[in-house]
């Protein structure tokens, strides 16, 4: 609708309310105070007034004039109610009536002349008080005593203009007398009746184009085509399961079916909505949207934020209409569900490969790109659906420059939407080793080139050939490296992570591992659910901490450690990504876990072949060296793991760069020794030979 629409609707509408302040002031007019007070009306109260107030208890009654002017206020009905407009579609949401919308009409008028502020101050026989009270509104609309105070209920708690908060009232209950307090319109809805745009939400309220079409796996599309008649109802429904886009995509599709618009409200930025939650209500229905919760927050330890959601959740719960609410399961929003109204779920099914590749080609052809760059997206990164996919190719013609982007530009903007929000409990690693960086035994080579296949190939064969009938659940892939530390079991982890264009996640268990009873499966739960994506590995360094053998309980201190282990096995078994855990020792392993791990790799110390790659590659390529620096000796004589050879040779070239001199052999003795002095091995002549008269002082 046109602002010069609106107005001429408003103008039409005021007509009624001018005449209904006409009648009060006549009446004000014929109060035997109002002539006795002459022009100092509204300044002074006389001792006449207050006796008149004291015996008619408000004020003397105007008689009905012969004048027609009850007949054009009667007539002037017409106006108010005449069918189409803002004020159609405000009456029709909230179910108001005739004298709902005339208080609304009232309310609104200070706010778009400054004429009518004067007049309200007039009746109110206060200059101070330019503006409508519910007092004046009652006295204004009705001259019966009795028909005032039944109007008052209008302007409530509990009638539809306070609830709605249409009508705010000023100062707080409490704080005033009823009939003292100022009535005025909601900013929001005094924006949205004066202009044709639609309401203008709080932050972390948005409202989404529905005209797209997002991408929805097939198994989700059955599930909505069966509830087809029930999204037309006032019922909640739970969008559980996917990525957060899938699960956009998900909503817009319920939108869609039942022809309504969408606003997504995320409730972790929505802070004013948490705090008056029938504003949010209130926003909702003055466009009849149905609004999508997000980031429902955890409220199992915040009693405050659980009474707000619940608040939320009631509040909700009175839209004549569908409600919608994301999370990753049922669990994640219940406070919002509540029991209020009837709630049915919408798990987000996984889609197959010719359907992602189908969307992602109909994605690129409508910008013109090439549809051969779907197939090879499509398999790799099979979490992304819904709405991700317009935002990664947004993504990636804003770093293209505008231009159609290449393959490789396309793969690290989906990585980047694909990449699980792990909060604080884990760090990404940039991988930045490759397979030529590797030294190891051929066997060992082959048992993570194993790995990588198996991630490379895992969509096709479970999904594509149907291996997942075969093994419905925890298809992921579960490693143990184990070995002596600085034998690469951490770096190959990275690599792995680096050939494939997977993000690496190294857990930190000293964030997860709380004393609190149930707070680290908790934080494990939020680890492994957002790592099934499948586009990325999380990797447990020395995770003998999470995966120790359970022990007899003796305390309660132990049998909530066994109950930890518990639930880490029932979660491994059913994990769907790749994780992999490193420890020096196999023993420490609970025998239940190694029946979870698909590979099991053990890391042997390197031997001397192995050691002279090494200590060639430790050695920095333009570092100078002294020509009595014998490598081989130093690989045949030490028995050293691979990081303590990388440590040791930065060990020896920092020495011999204060010292101004080339990297020798006594540099590399002296750092050799202290590596092992660290690990708490001996220092002697067996160990070095002739060269112990240089580290024979050292410790």
């Amino acid at each position: 609708m046109e602002e010069t629409q609106i107005f001429a609707d408003l103008a039409r509408r005021l007509r009624r309310t001018d005449l209904l302040l006409l009648r009060a002031v006549r009446r004000q007019r014929a109060r035997p105070a109002m002539r006795a007070k002459g022009q100092f009306w509204g300044s002074v109260i006389t001792d006449d007034e207050v006796d008149g107030l004291l015996r008619a208890h408000g004020e003397i009654d105007y008689p009905i004039g012969a004048d027609g002017l009850d007949d054009a206020i009667a007539a002037s009905a017409a106006y108010r109610d005449v069918p189409g407009g803002r004020f159609s579609q405000l009456r029709e949401a909230f179910a108001l009536d005739g004298d709902d919308m005339d208080l609304v009409l009232m309310a609104i008028a200070p706010e778009i002349s400054a004429g009518y502020g004067k007049i309200f101050a007039y009746l109110n026989d206060n200059l101070n008080q330019a503006y409508l009270t519910v007092d004046l509104a009652t006295r204004v609309l009705r001259q019966e005593r009795r028909q005032r105070l039944v109007l008052q209920s209008r302007l409530l708690p509990g009638s539809p203009l306070i609830t709605n908060r249409l009508l705010l009232l000023n100062p707080p209950d409490g704080m005033d007398t009823h009939t003292s307090r100022r009535v005025h319109p909601s900013p929001r809805l005094l924006r949205w009746m004066l202009k044709g745009d639609a309401v203008s939400m709080s932050d972390g309220a948005k409202r989404l184009d529905t005209n797209l079409k997002p991408f929805v796996p097939a198994q989700t599309r059955v599930r909505l085509e069966k509830l087809v008649d029930s999204l037309q109802t006032a019922v909640t429904v739970a969008i559980v399961g996917g990525t957060v886009g899938m699960r956009e995509g998900v909503a817009m599709e319920v939108a869609r079916q039942a022809d309504r618009p969408l606003v997504r409200v995320d409730m972790e930025r929505s802070k004013s909505y948490m705090q008056e939650p029938y504003d949010l209500v209130r926003d909702l229905m003055l466009d009849g949207a149905i609004p999508f919760i997000i980031n429902v927050p955890d409220t199992d330890e915040e009693p405050q934020i659980r009474l707000q959601m619940m608040q939320v959740g009631t509040a909700l719960s009175t839209l004549p209409y569908a409600v919608i609410v994301g999370g990753n399961d049922r669990r994640a929003v219940a406070t919002m569900l509540g029991s209020d109204r009837p709630n049915v779920t919408v798990p987000v099914g996984r889609s197959t490969n010719a359907e992602r590749v189908a969307a992602w080609g109909d994605a690129l052809e409508r910008r013109g790109w090439a549809r051969e760059k779907a197939p090879e997206i499509a398999e790799r990164f099979y979490s992304i659906g819904g709405t991700t996919i317009e935002r990664v190719l947004e993504r990636s013609l804003a770093e293209a420059g505008g231009k159609e982007p290449e393959l490789e530009t396309i793969w690290s903007a989906a990585r980047e939407a694909a990449r699980p929000e792990v909060s604080s409990h884990a760090q990404r690693i940039v991988p930045k080793y490759t397979w030529e960086d590797l030294i190891l035994p051929p066997k060992i080579m082959g048992q993570l080139k194993h790995i990588e296949q198996y991630l490379a190939q895992q969509e096709t064969v479970m999904h594509n050939w149907g291996a997942s009938k075969i093994r419905p659940r925890g298809y992921g892939i579960k490693a143990l490296f184990s070995g002596g530390p600085g034998t690469g079991k951490t770096m190959c982890a990275e690599v792995i992570a680096g050939s494939l264009g997977l993000d690496l996640f190294k857990v930190d268990l000293s964030s997860v591992i709380s004393r609190w009873v149930g707070e680290t499966e908790k934080n494990l739960k939020e680890i492994f659910d957002a790592a099934e994506g499948g586009s990325s590995i999380i990797l447990f360094d020395e995770g003998d901490a999470l995966f120790g053998s359970r022990g007899e309980t003796k305390s309660a201190q132990d049998k909530f450690a066994n109950q930890e282990v518990a639930f880490l096995l029932q979660r491994l078994e059913v994990f769907e990504g790749c994780a992999v855990v490193t420890t020096n020792l196999q023993e420490n392993i609970d025998e239940a876990f190694l029946r979870r791990f698909g590979t099991v790799v053990e890391f042997p110390a390197p031997r001397p072949p192995e050691r002279l790659l090494l200590w060639k590659r430790a050695i920095p390529e333009h570092a100078p060296r002294d020509p009595d620096l014998d490598i081989d000796y130093l690989a045949e004589q030490f028995i050293l793991a691979g990081g303590a050879i990388i440590n040791a040779s930065i060990n020896a070239c920092i020495v011999a760069a204060a010292e101004g001199k080339p990297i020798a052999m006594k540099h590399c003795v002296n750092a050799i020794a202290r590596e092992l002095h660290k690990n708490g091995k001996q220092i002697n002549r067996v160990h070095f030979g002739d060269y112990y008269d240089h580290v024979k002082d050292l410790f």
